[in-house]
């Protein structure tokens, strides 16, 4: 008999400003400026030019690729309470390439 592939299906990441962040999201995508690692725990504070948040990694070969300074966009699960939160990063994309303008244009502006 042959084995029988499960796939999960993960939540979509839906795009936010750090601002508009509730604990209760699920999955969200965020965009914006690293403007401090740790390389201690593998994080990052992430600044979407309004406001900043503790990004967590568990890959640190692509934890090493990220530099102070770079455009990034980064996926995954919200954790903590109201002031306190912080995401744990299941993909990070560098989006150094990526006009940060028209990307909040076309994901903020009503």
């Amino acid at each position: 008999m042959a084995e029988e592939k499960v796939f999960v299906r993960r939540a979509p990441a839906i795009p936010h400003k750090i601002s508009e962040l509730k604990s209760e999201m699920g999955r969200v995508c965020l965009a914006g400026t690293i403007i401090s690692k740790n390389k201690e725990i593998g994080s990052f504070i992430l600044d979407d030019g309004e406001s900043k948040i503790l990004i967590l990694t568990n890959e640190p070969r692509e934890f090493e690729k990220l530099k102070e300074g770079n455009f990034v966009r980064a996926m995954g699960k919200i954790w903590g309470q109201e002031n306190e939160l912080e995401i744990q990063a299941d993909i990070i994309q560098d989006f150094s390439k990526i006009d940060k303008e028209l990307y909040n244009k076309v994901f903020f502006e009503k």
